[in-house]
């Protein structure tokens, strides 16, 4: 039986065992008509729950994916290594960068939502090639999240158990656990894991805050002000710009909140409301953050927070709270366990997208017909986590894999965001002219991405220090592997396709952001 996909919802085609399926879509960019066949509907292929998650579970999805307590902990000494006591402006500037980048993407989330996230805006706005080559620098990125981040996890508490117990417990053993709690999770159903996240959330950043504030109670030899943080001279510094990469990297997430689109209620209004009060409140948290901790430790011996063996923020926590610093390492760990949960939410969401789309495997697109979750594709995503992460831990060891990764997910990112933007500018003024505000659909993308494009160059040129120096060979391999079979081989037939009706919300669910509108 040959049937046309409509404006009908995925559920009502699904009831249709062994149906072959013609994908009919219009490409308003370029005025064109596509139809590829081949994929197969089976029963119970049924669509993602709608409606499940309320403004507090997206912001939530979007604040912990970008993981306060990691991105602070866990981040921090790094960017102190490159930036010094200019740490906090590191953070400010990427905070600047990311708020803008979060704007462009409200706007193509306002009229656009979907489960396939950056993958249909830039297929949309662009060509269906750059949405191919934007979900595989994809692929370099969120499907990674969860295994750089249990793997440094298993790292973390390796040596607490060794240190505070004098117990020698693997690594493994400790990520191993972790992707299983993860997977259980997720796949009965992303209600469950909203919950979940929003109570491991306000724990991590009460905590958190309450140690920075700790800190400027007690502040260490030096100043207390933020001038001698964020003097001009620290432009001059190589290490800076590194810095801003990995505080980008610290700030990743926010774009997390668009694939659960078709899962929220309203989504053209809570959508954009999400990603601009997370990427908001997670820019005052690691400004003031990183600030009152080097503030606390010591602005004079800055030296000392960047190279101590132990964690120093654990060392200032011990300091300031004694026994109480537990407390801190129960924040890193939910924070690490929120941002995996995040991770794959957002991960699966966009292998569902592609699978229903005929850009991966037709079986990708199957939801349980239960629990309403994309269940192969969290397979898949689970496979993927226990290979990177055990594979680069093994190789460079569970720390080196989170610096590692994190710097060459960000300079992928960079491609993704990049292309966004330019979809900002065609998609408004080619299909909504009426609409376009020079400062949110010009200007905005213009300076995020000069930005993003100068501080990319000024941090591999001249390269960083091993294993670091590695990220960007990594980047450019991939980039490389994907425009080789985008326009080689199965190129063609991988070429993700527009979003198709069922990808789509109606004109009708929500206002928009009002606020932002020209």
């Amino acid at each position: 039986m040959l049937t046309l996909l409509s404006d009908q919802p995925p559920s009502s085609v699904s009831s249709v065992p062994q149906t072959r399926t013609l994908r009919l879509y219009e490409n308003s960019v370029h005025g064109s008509i596509h139809m590829t066949s081949g994929s197969l509907q089976r029963e119970g292929a049924q669509g993602l729950r709608a409606d499940a998650l309320a403004l507090t579970s997206v912001l939530t999805q979007g604040v912990t994916h970008i993981a306060p307590a990691v991105g602070l902990v866990l981040s921090l000494q790094f960017v102190t290594v490159m930036a010094g006591v200019a740490s906090p402006l590191a953070f400010a500037l990427a905070f600047l960068i990311v708020f803008m980048l979060g704007v462009c993407l409200t706007q193509l989330a306002r009229h656009l939502p979907s489960a396939g996230g950056y993958y249909t805006y830039i297929s949309h706005t662009l060509h269906p090639r750059a949405g191919f080559l934007a979900a595989w620098m994809f692929f370099l990125y969120d499907p990674l999240t969860a295994a750089l981040n249990l793997a440094f996890m298993g790292f973390l508490l390796q040596a607490t158990v060794k240190i505070e117990a004098g117990i020698t417990c693997p690594w493994y053993v400790f990520f191993l656990a972790g992707v299983l709690f993860v997977t259980v999770l997720i796949y009965r159903g992303i209600e469950i894991s909203a919950d979940i996240m929003v109570g491991l959330t306000a724990i991590e950043i009460l905590v958190i805050a309450a140690l920075s504030v700790s800190s400027l109670m007690h502040p260490g030899s030096g100043s207390i002000d933020m001038q001698a943080f964020t003097s001009l001279h620290n432009f001059h510094s190589k290490g800076l710009f590194i810095a801003i990469v990995f505080a980008i990297f610290s700030f990743t997430g926010f774009e997390s909140v668009a694939p659960l689109a078709e899962e929220t209620r309203d989504p053209k209004r809570v959508l954009p409301l999400a990603i601009l009060l997370s990427i908001a409140l997670m820019g005052i948290f690691f400004v003031f953050g990183s600030w009152a901790i080097l503030t606390g430790w010591g602005s004079n011996q800055v030296d000392s927070f960047a190279h101590s063996a132990e964690n120093p923020i654990f060392l200032l926590a011990k300091h300031l709270w004694r026994s109480g610093w537990v407390f801190v390492l129960v924040a890193v760990v939910n924070s690490i366990l929120a941002v995996a949960i995040a991770g794959t939410n957002s991960s699966t969401r966009v292998f569902f997208a592609m699978g229903r789309a005929g850009s991966l495997p037709a079986l990708l697109g199957y939801v349980h017909p239960r629990f309403r979750t994309p269940v192969n594709a969290i397979w898949l995503q689970t496979s993927i986590t226990l290979a990177i992460g055990l594979g680069v831990g093994f190789w460079i060891g569970p720390d080196q894999e989170y610096y590692f990764l994190g710097v060459a997910c960000t300079l992928g990112l960079i491609f993704i965001y990049a292309a966004g933007n330019l979809g900002v500018f065609v998609y408004y003024r080619r299909e909504r002219r009426d609409e376009f505000n020079p400062l949110l659909h010009f200007l905005f993308p213009l300076l995020s991405t000069a930005s993003l494009v100068w501080v990319l160059f000024r941090s591999v040129a001249p390269l960083p220090d091993p294993p670091i120096r590695y990220a960007p060979f990594l980047v450019a391999i991939w980039l490389a592997a994907g425009l080789l079979l985008l326009f080689t081989g199965r190129g063609g037939s991988l070429i993700p396709l527009m979003p198709l009706a069922t990808d789509r919300i109606p004109e009708s669910a929500g206002s928009g952001l009002n606020s932002l509108r020209g």
